[in-house]
């Protein structure tokens, strides 16, 4: 079945075109959903939440493409996951770094990164470093957005990024102190390649 017939399908509330849609989309969304959340359990309560709301909005959606339908899909899962952890959850976890200064980096240490192992240390990250990192470096949100999904200070998004590339760059390259940004810009990480 064709994605616009699906869609038609769906705002009219049949079944068989939300089953469709969730056989389809499952894998896409459901590595979305492991990005924001702490563990696979919460990673499915999120997807289904998302897929309910998907269902209850699709009749707001106004389709041009594939793709534009899965960035929607995909903002949808998101804030869902994302929804399960706010300031008051943060709040109960511990990090043990403290502010660190960036020193610079030596250019030829991004040469012994590829995509996969950052996607594969992302994933490691404690949940908070985790979606500070994947909304900002990932999605390009600001801080400040960030502060605003989160329900933490724009202050607080920026340290736990500095933080979370401490702890990655510990765990990719020992000689080094940092991951700096241009890490990601150079891997251009994708969220479709986190699956």
């Amino acid at each position: 079945m064709e994605i616009t017939t699906i869609i038609k399908k769906l705002k009219t509330g049949d079944q068989d075109a939300f089953r469709e849609l969730v056989f389809r989309y499952t894998g896409r969304l459901m590595s979305v959903a492991k990005i924001y959340t702490r563990n696979y359990e919460d990673a499915k309560d999120a997807l289904q939440d998302g897929f309910l709301i998907i269902y209850q909005n699709i009749g707001s959606f106004n389709y041009e493409e594939e793709t534009s339908f899965l960035a929607w899909m995909r903002k949808i899962v998101m804030n869902a996951s994302l929804k399960k952890y706010r300031k008051k959850q943060f709040q109960m976890e511990t990090y043990t770094l403290e502010f660190v200064e960036e020193p610079s980096i030596e250019p030829e240490s991004f040469d012994k990164f590829d995509k996969e192992d950052l996607i594969l240390e992302i994933h490691s990250l404690p949940l908070r470093y985790k979606q500070v990192v994947c909304l900002f470096a990932i999605e390009g949100y600001s801080h400040q957005e960030i502060g605003e999904m989160l329900g933490i200070e724009s202050s607080s998004s920026r340290s736990t990024y500095s933080r979370a590339k401490v702890l990655l760059q510990k765990k990719l390259n020992p000689r080094t102190k940092v991951v700096s940004q241009k890490l990601f810009e150079k891997n251009k990480i994708e969220m479709n390649s986190a699956k």
